[in-house]
């Protein structure tokens, strides 16, 4: 009986694999992974075989064909006619098929063309899931949801991934078997070390990485004695090479430069094998993994240098938090520079090998400091969007939230933001993630990024230093009768005349904002003295007034007594006009045109500031009248860049821009901090929404690679170029929903 019970055991086990999976030569995580995997499954039962259907983006090799590599049985070129069929039929020839999921590795819309090879086959099925997305678009969900479906067996490598499957994902939960990532053991006698400590980051770089936080960390460890060498090896990720060539890795090289820390970070872009990258990671004193990702459930890297026994300083996305929580390394917020942290680990891994090493000797230049003084502010501008940091208001109670659940909360990083900034400011143009650096800068983005830097709640010193930069760009734009210039070229020159467009009232905006909300005394009381200056001009533009009426409000919820600032937004309220008297068109202008939501929130503003019952009660209907009017279906179709006249309320309209979005989400913020109205949460919900693909054409803006967003919304797409002006919207409405939408 024993006998005959191993040899039904045996005849089980299924001795011929079949995967469909990037592979060798390709140069990715996935690749590499199935490589191991394939080695070990075939190498732990005698006479088992194996065979690897492979990802292709293009067909491989010139004409002739070179030799498919060792096991690659086949090809799977994206968007081969026939190809998913062609694929099922060699995975049939198997015992069973290994399936590794990663929406970019398939051709279709996020990678569905998947679906199409799992239809045809007949064989047992095991996929292996490498991404589970808290907030997928529709179509993401179904995909992953429809590949759960087709198989025998889910694998994920984090309990993470398996309760983001249970939580929203439709998956039968019997599926799912958790099976952590593995790696090589790595722990051999530790090599000789180099005077100077050595943090390391490998891997294929692109965007997404973080590296940039890494080097900012650089600039904040000089003061160290030896100071610590930042080593980042790997190729750029060849899609990234293929879209964009090596824009990102200049981008780092100039960093370094610019933070003048050039001699502390050195970049080695050879392609290393197995021993090779394992003894590198053995030499390194710390390894830092500064992921901007918050949605990355598994991690090789991360695998690779636990196995290795070497401290680990990393942000805490969820492969991370998961492996590193217990103690194991120090975790990091996201957007972190996180030179103290690096410090700590450095000092106790040298303790560990040596306990008569002791901390670095400090040099006698003063670290940086943020003044963070700022007096109170009564409860009444407090609820008008200016939260006292200093203490709690025990009267404020937190409405409850319609729908009583947590909405989708983007997970978007600085990142792109720094990608496009330099010493001089921000550039206007992105080709892709790339500055178009032709294009120069505006004070129109300036001054909205001054918007955004100085609204963030208690930022890291790199975002402080960039604010100061952005504030520097405006002064110097700024005339001795107090207009404005605009344009500027790489070379510092200013390409225009001074004037007061639309860049004159969003000069007063960022102003007015920085000189009431920025985390330093001395920016505040420089961008004070600037916008008074500024704000005795009239435009006889009324959007621009608009934008001047904003910075006005932003000045008088905290300098109630301020002249220039009161006279300018009354001069802006009657910039704008009274309400139209047809009920089904009270807009004080004949169309709707851009930035729309600008016009009710300054007449929120006046309302609060000046006070004026009248136009308080205008700017909350207005603001109502609009977000109804662009709600189609429960989610926001908003006025497209053509604009919108009376009678067009048929189909929705393109292109769609972000900043009628970021618009609407400000202004639903500030209607709730007045009035806490759950119908303006339901606003800036359908905004943020709006972001991440619940939209007209069911497309997220959201770039979670880069950090980025779309410049706009088209009829079967988006436009993939991420300029200053749409990530400054991403950014802008992601802070609102962070602070007012996120769970207690």
């Amino acid at each position: 009986m024993a006998s005959a019970g191993v040899d039904r055991k045996v005849s089980r086990v299924p001795l011929r694999y079949g995967f469909l999976s990037t592979y060798p030569p390709t140069q990715c995580g996935l690749a590499t992974f199935t490589a191991a995997l394939r080695e070990q499954l075939t190498d732990c039962a005698p006479g088992a075989s194996s065979g690897v259907v492979r990802l292709l983006d293009a067909p491989a090799g010139p004409s002739p064909p070179r030799a498919a590599p060792t096991g690659v049985v086949g090809d799977l070129v994206a968007g081969t006619p026939g190809g998913p069929q062609r694929a099922a039929r060699l995975l049939n020839r198997f015992d069973v098929a290994v399936v590794q999921h990663e929406y970019g590795i398939y051709g279709g819309r996020d990678g569905d063309e998947v679906l199409e090879v799992l239809r045809h086959l007949d064989v047992p099925l095991i996929v292996v899931l490498h991404t589970v997305l808290v907030h997928p678009t529709p179509h993401q969900r179904h995909v992953l949801e429809a590949v759960a479906a087709a198989s025998d067996a889910v694998v994920v490598m984090t309990e993470t991934a398996r309760a983001r499957l249970a939580a929203g994902y439709e998956v039968d939960p019997r599926l799912v078997v958790v099976i952590p990532h593995g790696a090589a053991d790595n722990r051999r006698a530790t090599p000789a070390r180099s005077s100077r400590p050595t943090v390391l980051t490998w891997g294929l770089i692109g965007p997404g990485k973080g590296i940039e936080w890494g080097i900012a960390a650089m600039a904040a460890l000089t003061d160290l004695d030896p100071t610590p060498r930042y080593l980042v090896a790997g190729q750029t990720h060849p899609k990234v090479l293929a879209r964009e060539g090596e824009a990102y890795r200049d981008s780092l090289v100039a960093q370094a430069r610019r933070l003048g820390v050039a001699g502390s970070v050195s970049f080695d872009g050879r392609y290393r094998d197995a021993a090779s990258l394992g003894a590198l990671v053995r030499a390194a004193d710390v390894v830092l993994l500064p992921y901007d990702s918050r949605d990355q459930v598994t991690s090789g890297v991360l695998i690779e240098a636990v196995a290795a026994l070497r401290p680990i300083v990393a942000t805490r996305f969820p492969h991370a938090v998961e492996l590193l929580g217990d103690g194991t390394g120090l975790l990091v917020p996201h957007g972190d520079a996180p030179g103290d942290r690096g410090r700590d680990t450095q000092h106790r891994h040298r303790r560990q090998q040596d306990p008569g090493v002791g901390p670095g000797r400090r040099r006698t230049r003063p670290r940086p400091a943020v003044a963070r003084g700022r007096p109170p502010l009564p409860a009444a501008r407090r609820r008008a969007g200016h939260p006292d940091r200093t203490q709690a208001d025990p009267g404020e109670k937190r409405t409850e939230q319609a729908g009583g659940g947590d909405p989708m909360i983007a997970d978007v990083s600085f990142a792109h933001l720094f990608r496009l900034s330099d010493d001089i400011g921000l550039f206007e143009h992105a080709l892709g993630a790339v500055p178009r650096r032709e294009h120069g800068y505006c004070v129109d983005d300036v001054a909205r990024g001054m918007v955004v830097l100085a609204r963030e709640p208690d930022p890291p010193f790199e975002l402080v230093r960039l604010l100061k930069r952005y504030l520097a760009f405006v002064v110097a734009a700024q005339s001795p009768d107090g207009a404005m210039r605009n344009r500027r070229d790489t070379a510092g020159r200013w390409r225009d005349q001074p004037g007061l467009g639309d860049w004159w009232g969003r000069a007063l905006w960022g102003l007015g904002t920085v000189a009431a909300r920025a985390p330093t005394l001395r920016a505040r009381d420089t961008a004070l003295g600037r916008f008074r200056a500024s704000a005795r001009r009239r435009s006889r533009w009324p959007r621009a007034m608009t934008f001047a009426a904003l910075g006005a409000g932003e000045v008088l919820l905290v300098y109630p007594d301020h002249q220039p600032a009161r006279d300018l937004l009354a001069a802006a309220v009657t910039a704008i006009g009274p309400p139209g008297v047809d009920p089904a068109w009270p807009w004080p202008e004949p169309a709707l045109r851009y930035a729309n939501a600008a016009v009710p929130e300054a007449l929120i503003l006046a309302g609060i500031c000046l006070p004026d019952e009248a136009v308080l009660a205008s700017g909350l209907r207005l603001l109502a009248w609009l977000l109804d009017l662009e709600t189609r279906g429960g989610r926001l179709s908003p006025t497209p860049v053509g604009g919108r006249r009376p009678g067009e309320d048929g189909e929705p309209g393109f292109d769609q821009q972000p900043i009628e979005a970021a618009t609407l989400a400000d202004a639903c913020a500030r209607a709730y901090d007045l009035t806490g109205q759950t119908r303006w949460l339901t606003g800036l919900e359908r905004a943020q929404a709006w972001f991440l693909g619940d939209n007209d054409s069911v497309v997220p803006l959201l770039d979670t690679l880069t950090g980025g967003c779309c410049d706009g919304l088209e009829p079967h797409g988006r436009n993939i170029n991420q300029g200053a002006e749409s990530t400054l919207a991403l950014l802008s409405t992601a802070q609102h929903a962070r602070r007012l939408l996120a769970a207690p």
